[in-house]
């Protein structure tokens, strides 16, 4: 099984990012690892959501929430604008329970894209 192959089985629409990138699959690969750098630099927790600074949160599930769309990581992407979307609206407590869905399928497609390409 290739790369692609194993991203499009946990909900990733590689033909969808391969197209924002106007097909070229190095580049794809390379903002695929980009994406962990991305994650690794602007990590969101649990516990985060218990903290004072909500801006910085946003501003974090708002870049991740970027990122994953702009890969087409359309499980990822659904999920984080649905969080994001509570914590604008104040609820942080339903956002943070939104949340707990989300480390699963990022450390799934993290550790696919790892298995392939060293990030």
């Amino acid at each position: 099984m290739s790369l692609f192959e194993e991203l499009k089985e946990l909900g990733v629409d590689v033909d969808e990012g391969l197209e924002r990138v106007m097909g070229d699959e190095s580049l794809y690969e390379m903002t695929l690892s980009m994406f962990i750098d991305s994650v690794n630099s602007n990590p969101v927790r649990p516990e985060d959501f218990d903290a004072d600074n909500l801006e910085e949160l946003i501003r974090r599930v708002h870049l991740l929430k970027g990122l994953s769309g702009n890969l087409a990581m359309t499980s990822l992407f659904t999920r984080y604008t649905q969080v994001l979307e509570f914590l604008r609206d104040g609820q942080r407590e339903v956002a943070k329970a939104g949340f707990e869905r989300i480390p699963a399928v990022q450390t799934a497609i993290i550790d696919c894209i790892k298995r392939y390409i060293s990030a």
